[in-house]
């Protein structure tokens, strides 16, 4: 009866498996024929019939990024979400420690507070944002970019840093502060190391938040400080979309993300994991 269940168990084990990568292929479909249609000529994308065999081309890549001006915009987003994610852990991170563990007048009102910023639709904040930065002269420039994505993604680092403080026995607070450290020294030497892979998907999901958006890019950043996603909209004209250079650029979107999280992904798996099981 007990080999009965252990086969079993094996069987729906590997229907699971099996599952799970058919699903992982479906999802995967428009990103690789994206990428794939960075490759092809107009008329190849073009056809009324998909073709999965074709002779391949890179004049996609340097017509969208010298021809179209992209490297500009694909350095605006490197500099506004490194920037950014840099802003908001230096911020956050510090913030999300003292909502766990010290006294504050009103502090669940300001949690809340924090937490509406983050639920606000962005097209709410995007027009008071615009003329405040046009009163300061700063309309149009990468730091008022650098701003906007602030005020969304502060919020999230402080709310998903507060967890994982949470996690952390007071007691360990208490130790470092018998063995002689200040509270800075308690917080920098002996807290921090133990959530760095919370610091670190943090961060990646903040660079992720920065690097994809949009509008705040659109409409604030105007034509010097508009950022890759951004600038999408300049390959749809009324004589038509290059669609070529649509794909390449998006295809080259993609891939800082790919890597960082290749090279992050075991503190990202620990950084998730991470107060998921409770002692």
């Amino acid at each position: 009866m007990v080999q009965k269940k252990t086969n079993l168990g094996r069987v729906w084990g590997v229907i699971a498996i099996i599952i799970i990568i058919i699903a992982c292929l479906i999802s995967l479909v428009p990103y690789l024929w994206t990428a794939l249609s960075g490759f092809k000529y107009r008329t190849d994308i073009l056809s009324t019939t998909p073709k999965l065999i074709f002779k391949p081309t890179l004049e996609n890549f340097p017509e969208a990024f010298f021809h179209s001006g992209f490297i500009k915009y694909l350095r605006n987003s490197v500099v506004v979400a490194v920037c950014t994610t840099v802003l908001c852990m230096l911020v956050g991170v510090p913030c999300s420690y003292a909502f766990s563990r010290f006294y504050i007048a009103g502090k669940k009102q300001l949690y809340f507070f924090f937490l509406t910023t983050r639920m606000a639709p962005g097209v709410a904040v995007a027009l008071p944002l615009y003329l405040i930065f046009s009163k300061i002269g700063i309309l149009g420039t990468i730091p008022a970019v650098i701003l906007a994505h602030c005020t969304f993604i502060a919020s999230f680092v402080i709310y998903v840093m507060r967890t994982f403080f949470d996690d952390i026995p007071r007691e360990l607070d208490n130790a470092a502060l018998v063995d002689g450290y200040s509270e800075w020294g308690a917080f920098w030497h002996v807290i921090i190391p133990i959530v760095t892979p919370g610091i670190a998907s943090t961060a990646l999901l903040s660079f992720i938040f920065s690097w994809n958006e949009m509008m705040f890019a659109l409409i604030l950043g105007g034509a010097n400080a508009k950022t890759l996603p951004a600038a999408f909209t300049g390959l749809v004209t009324p004589h038509g979309t290059f669609w070529g250079q649509l794909c390449a650029a998006a295809f080259v979107v993609t891939l800082p993300i790919i890597i960082l999280a290749a090279f992050l992904q075991k503190y990202l798996i620990r950084g998730l994991s991470m107060g998921a099981v409770k002692g």
